[in-house]
């Protein structure tokens, strides 16, 4: 056991104290702030700011109250009134306003309304000028009625057992598991790449028939995988503190933040079926190191590898319409899609207790496998100099290195 943790600190300061790991730990960060901040820019965009106007011939805005304002990231859209619509017309043809609207006389039993615009009107202006019309509509209204009114209802959807809900204000705690199923998917396969890669690399400049001498192929491979794990999992704990915690400490001063919540039962799939699969996807990197003779060939592999991993983002209409479908509990089983179709369905429904733990068995007793054909290969391939292992081999009783141990 002792060499096999020699292997796994070698192979854990090998790559993490190098500037190339450092970077990959840092870009994950800088690229979603960076995405963050193209979609505030975006929905920033979406607002016009300048005036919309009204000509009103039906004297509701004779004397008109002002909406509330606009939820962030919308900005507020001033209004101006005219006395007539060549006054309007006017205004929108030297850029002034937007647009115009035109309240006809019988605006309060007919319910028509026209809108003259050059450029087409933004949504957010929109729904401003709509939140305008409703609040005068209102006017003659209990306050408190007619916020909740313009505000429009808020449904909150809660389980039968009460452990969790979901509304409109806490919108973003659906997007979490989503979020660690994508970070998951780059820590493995970036710990995953580094451990393929060294497998490769040890294996074309024979440094492998030197380690041998020293730990069995088995133990080497186990020690490779660990440390290759503890790769993973410093990446993952390090975004936490980036982002999560910075998160955290700013969701009481940002409204849209304030919602979020993380339940214990995210905490427990990250744990009972991640983990387990970081280390099956550990184990098929260093198996396909050990079977490959060159680099480029483990990377046209990986590839494969990574392909059932994707599959429930690409069924995530069919995940978020029926969590509980045939398909989706089979998704949740099989060794690849189970990590992040798990995630999925956790911001989805509540998941029975027994399929977390079916599905944590099974990675389980995957990943063991996959440990034993890592080693199995690599002490199969080690002395074939140049040579590429087929698969078939690995299971063949008759294909075996003596080695002594």
């Amino acid at each position: 056991m002792k060499k096999i943790w020699l292997v796994a600190q070698q192979e854990y300061r090998q790559h993490v104290f190098t500037r190339r790991f450092l970077l990959g730990l840092l870009s994950v960060p800088l690229v979603i702030l960076l995405m963050v901040g193209l979609v505030l820019l975006i929905i920033s965009m979406e607002t016009n700011t300048t005036p919309i106007g009204y000509v009103d011939a039906s004297g509701l805005l004779s004397q008109p109250v002002m909406a509330p304002p606009p939820s962030w990231p919308d900005k507020p859209v001033p209004t101006i009134a005219f006395g007539t619509e060549a006054q309007a017309r006017a205004a929108l043809e030297a850029g002034k306003i937007q647009a115009y609207y035109l309240l006809p006389a019988d605006y309060l039993t007919s319910g028509d309304l026209r809108v003259i615009h050059l450029a087409p009107i933004k949504d957010g202006t929109r729904r401003q000028f709509y939140n305008f019309l409703g609040a005068n509509l209102l006017k003659k209204t209990d306050p408190a009625v007619a916020l909740r009114l313009v505000d429009g209802a808020d449904v909150t959807v809660v389980s039968a057992d009460g452990s969790r809900s979901l509304s409109s204000d806490n919108w973003f705690s659906f997007l979490i598991p989503m979020i660690a199923g994508i970070g998951f998917i780059i820590a493995m396969f970036t710990s995953g790449g580094y451990l393929m890669q060294a497998v490769v690399d040890e294996k074309e400049n024979r440094t492998m028939e030197v380690i041998v001498t020293s730990v069995t192929p088995n133990q080497f491979m186990a020690g490779k995988i660990i440390g290759d794990t503890a790769i993973g999992l410093t990446q993952i704990l390090a975004w936490i503190v980036f982002i999560v915690v910075p998160v955290l400490i700013e969701r009481n001063s940002l409204e849209f933040l304030q919602g979020i919540q993380i339940s214990s039962q995210t905490v427990v799939v990250m744990i009972l079926v991640m983990l387990p699969s970081f280390v099956l996807v550990a184990a098929l990197m260093a198996m396909i190191g050990a079977t490959v003779s060159e680099a480029r060939e483990g990377q046209q592999m990986t590839g494969l590898v990574s392909l059932p991993i994707w599959i429930p983002y690409a069924l995530f209409a069919l995940l978020m319409s029926n969590p509980n479908s045939p398909i989706s509990m089979a998704l949740s089983f099989l060794p690849l899609t189970a990590p992040v179709t798990m995630l999925v369905r956790d911001g989805l429904t509540i998941l029975p207790f027994w399929q977390i733990a079916a599905s944590s068995a099974i990675q389980i007793l995957c990943a063991a496998g996959v440990i034993w054909m890592a080693g199995r290969a690599f002490r199969l391939g080690m002395l074939r100099y140049g040579k590429k292992l087929a698969l078939s081999e690995i299971f063949r009783r008759g294909s075996r290195v003596v080695i002594r141990e």
